[in-house]
């Protein structure tokens, strides 16, 4: 068990392609309406899952195009742990047994599967440093959302990276009652 704790900390350290960069003074404010805008993206990255009954360490893929998206999650040796995805408005996630289900809601359906509370419609924003209209959020020296209360999560952002004149995170820690994602963005891809 210990072996397993140090090798998922290795892997959410190196995770972690970017560093945190400085941003000019407001550049978040500045570009807040380019982020609401940016509707296409794709980001490859780490997530670290810990629960009061699991800790894993897992890869992400996320593609996001205007309303859709696919989200899949591989384990450590590169096995499928679930594909999610919504299409039309219709939510898939398949299993690791290749196994279909869907639901109205992405959340409850990973939840109802795999015990993980993860906040999917939330997180897509989350994800590019949106924060929410009602979230309560503090800044960074460099006028970046740092923290953010929104639904009972807990978000600390850790880590900024420039990629086509836009400040995105890299690094990215979310909590909610017994729930601790931590998140390290290894590439961002802009308009795919």
């Amino acid at each position: 068990m210990r072996t397993v704790l140090i090798f998922i900390g290795l892997l959410l350290v190196s995770g972690c392609a970017y560093r945190a960069e400085q941003a000019p003074a407001g550049s978040w404010l500045a570009q807040k309406q380019q982020l609401s805008e940016l509707e296409n993206w794709q980001l490859a990255a780490r997530l670290g899952i810990i629960t009061p009954d699991e800790r894993g360490s897992l890869s992400l893929f996320w593609r996001n195009n205007s309303d859709d998206y696919r989200l899949n999650l591989t384990n450590v040796v590169g096995k499928r742990v679930f594909d999610l995805s919504r299409r039309n408005g219709r939510i898939e996630l398949i299993d690791s047994e290749g196994q279909r289900h869907t639901a109205s809601n992405a959340r409850d359906l990973v939840y109802a599967l795999t015990g993980w509370d993860l906040p999917v419609e939330q997180l897509a924003d989350w994800i590019k440093g949106m924060p929410g209209d009602a979230d309560t959020v503090s800044f960074d020296a460099d006028g970046r959302p740092a923290q953010v209360q929104s639904h009972g999560w807990q978000l600390r952002y850790l880590g900024y990276t420039q990629i086509d004149r836009l400040w995105l995170p890299s690094r990215l820690e979310l909590s909610h009652n017994t729930t601790t994602l931590k998140l390290a963005v290894s590439r961002w891809e802009l308009n795919p």
